[in-house]
């Protein structure tokens, strides 16, 4: 090699050591904020099937607070008895 293109073998490798820092770094901040996203997302569809889980929850309790008593039912038989 002639002198004017010496080789420093240290410099090249703290030049590859901060482009690989850099891109490891760049490659991590990708990585959690895609985390991030994924567990919004998981959160937001957590808050969705709950609230659809109350909703649910709510007609069935309805339903069931529903009044049935004696009179109803004899209406009904005499309904069934006509028919």
């Amino acid at each position: 090699m002639p002198k004017n293109e010496e080789f420093d073998i240290d410099k090249e490798i703290e030049k590859i050591s901060r482009k690989t820092n850099r891109l490891m770094k760049k490659s991590e901040y990708s990585f959690e904020n895609q985390i991030r996203k994924l567990d919004k997302e998981i959160d937001e569809i957590m808050d969705d099937k709950l609230k659809e889980f109350d909703d649910n929850k709510k007609i069935t309790l309805d339903y069931l607070s529903i009044d049935y008593n004696d009179s109803t039912i004899s209406r009904y038989r005499e309904k069934l008895k006509k028919i």
